[in-house]
């Protein structure tokens, strides 16, 4: 089935696809889910900026503002699951009025932070973090879907492995210091003609404080030009929170 992708109002837009599953041993994670803090009235707004690549119209389209995502809701899945709406809205400057672009969900599955996004579950962290501790974020879905780029069809998701690449580490974003944070790279390779990077900040106490996107693709297999100053397809996306509460 093809996946329709839109970085549009700084959010990405993805259609249902098939699903698969791997088992993981659940762990005792009450002390760890303030990593991923799941709780009614939850807010944080993100500064966003995107970039999408577009070679049949042989465009560059950017798009820059703020997203805000809150917990709205609490409910019992038909699998006993307990599950939390997530509303997520975009505006495009601090004296612009909300808009509503998206119903996400999260949820711990035994020792899983899961989140769906249009109907695609990821693994989001493994708890408690171990450094170097690696799964596959993508196992409930297809990782060779096609997602529609600007016009353009690519295996976002192809070759993704998550793996936590530090822990206790401390990260300034927008000014702010984030102690105790477990980094996650959910992507980490490139050939001549690709390029897929993914990395995930989170704080304790906090949740997702920083997400970064690189998304790449190209027939011009000079090597002695960077794959970003020859990239035809593609997208790069960064996300950093700007507060919470």
């Amino acid at each position: 089935m093809k996946q329709y992708f839109y970085i549009f109002l700084g959010t990405i837009f993805i259609c249902f696809s098939s699903c698969k599953e791997e088992s993981i041993a659940p762990t005792d994670i009450d002390q760890e889910t303030e990593f991923y803090p799941l709780e009614v009235g939850r807010t944080w707004i993100y500064q966003t900026d995107s970039v999408i690549y577009n070679k049949q119209l042989g465009t560059i389209n950017t798009t820059q503002g703020f997203v805000k995502e809150v917990i709205v809701n609490e409910f019992i899945t038909s699998g006993d699951l307990t599950s939390y709406t997530i509303e997520r809205s975009f505006r495009k400057n601090p004296n612009n009025d909300w808009n509503l672009t998206d119903i996400y969900s999260a949820s711990f599955i035994d020792n899983k932070a899961t989140r769906i996004e249009e109907n695609l579950r990821f693994v989001k962290l493994l708890l408690p973090p171990t450094l170097n501790q690696k799964w596959d974020g993508n196992q409930f879905f297809d990782e060779f879907i096609d997602v529609n780029v600007g016009g353009e069809l690519i295996q976002v998701y192809k070759n993704w492995e998550s793996e936590i690449t530090a822990v206790n580490s401390t990260v300034v974003i927008n000014g702010i210091q984030y102690d105790n944070c477990t980094e996650v790279t959910l992507a980490d390779t490139e050939n001549t003609i690709e390029k897929r990077y993914v990395k995930e900040i989170y704080s304790k106490n906090v949740g997702l404080i920083s997400k970064e996107m690189i998304i790449l693709c190209t027939q011009n297999g000079d090597t002695s030009i960077p794959i970003l100053d020859r990239t035809e397809e593609g997208f790069v996306l960064s996300q950093s929170l700007l507060e919470h509460y």
